[in-house]
């Protein structure tokens, strides 16, 4: 099983999904609208509400209306933090198009942001349960204090590698653990299948992560929807390029901490720190360390018994696709 092959099982639930993520965004303000639709429309692999829809089927329920209706409230904060990240990353382009903010504006795009959070909170209030409540507050609030702590030691190569996985497991992971929560919430599952599930979404989303960061320094503008380097030309110490520092001699290191001190960098920096990397072997101790999260999350999953196991290989099909996409654009 593939990566096609699970949105082909979910094709109609998709479908529903984007229904709901159309029609909740409705608003008599006019911009709001037009803004989301070209947000919300422009792709993406719903991946953070895929993984609701597999586990809750993992666990026994049926997709409803409120699942569904979950899945939107996770999709909303999600691409509520891709407007705010790009006003704060000074973002011109993300899946190969105009960014909101390098078309309406840094202000429009925090505002509908901020339209798109409020629209979760509403959505979370009409269901009026605590328990879920509770998992999608925390879940935010981690994900804005790993915003945080990334704009913090921004250009910084003072950080640890201890420090750039604790800003994945709160920015990224956080989210993609709530949506396996939410599953098992959703679902009302025992405490270990709970367990098991969120363990799974948190070392998926350590993976997702870090096979992004690979990418940035080792795929191509086509595939990923922004020119490579976007993370090395906004001074965002990633593991790839800490890796890289702490294996250089000191001229390197003198040579680097210049680019990431620089705002106005070239392609030819970018090719130079490039090619040191592929000699310190930076990239591939990156999706190694991936590949080591992937493995983890696909144990945590068979710990305990599930009502419907066979819905383990989707979410093995999911896991090994984030990784499976760069091994494909370098062979």
């Amino acid at each position: 099983m593939d990566f096609n092959h699970v949105t082909n099982i979910f094709k109609e639930d998709l479908l529903r999904l984007e229904r709901s993520i159309q029609e909740n965004y409705q608003s008599d303000v006019q911009l709001i609208p037009g803004i989301g639709d070209y947000l919300l429309k422009n792709g993406g692999k719903r991946i953070r509400p895929l993984l609701l829809m597999v586990g809750t089927k993992l666990c026994g329920r049926d997709l409803d209306e409120r699942v569904i209706r979950h899945g939107c409230v996770i999709e909303y904060i999600h691409s509520a933090t891709l407007l705010h990240d790009d006003v704060v990353d000074h973002t011109t382009i993300r899946r190969g198009r105009e960014t909101v903010s390098a078309k309406w504006g840094s202000d429009a795009s925090i505002l509908v942001g901020d339209f798109l959070i409020s629209r979760s909170i509403l959505m979370l209030a009409a269901d009026c349960d605590s328990r879920i409540i509770n998992s999608v507050s925390e879940a935010t609030k981690h994900l804005v204090e790993g915003g945080i702590m990334e704009y913090s030691q921004a250009r910084k190569l003072s950080v640890t590698e201890s420090h750039c996985l604790d800003v994945i497991l709160r920015k990224t992971a956080s989210m993609m653990s709530l949506g396996c929560e939410l599953a098992a919430l959703l679902a009302e599952t025992n405490p270990e299948q709970e367990k098991a599930l969120i363990t799974f979404g948190t070392q998926f989303g350590m993976a997702f992560q870090l096979m992004d960061d690979a990418m940035d320094y080792g795929s191509e503008e086509d595939y990923l929807g922004k020119p490579p380097g976007n993370d090395f030309q906004e001074g965002h110490v990633t593991l790839p390029l800490l890796h890289l520092y702490e294996n250089s001699e000191v001229s390197l290191k003198k040579t680097i901490e210049g680019f990431v001190k620089n705002e106005n960098l070239t392609q030819e920096d970018f090719d130079y720190v490039l090619e040191r990397m592929r000699e310190t072997k930076s990239i591939e101790y990156t999706l190694e360390l991936a590949r080591n999260y992937i493995e983890q999350a696909k144990s945590s999953i068979r710990a305990v018994t599930f009502p419907q196991p066979e819905y383990i290989k989707s979410l093995d099909a999911i896991a090994d696709y984030i990784y499976d996409r760069h091994v494909a654009i370098q062979s």
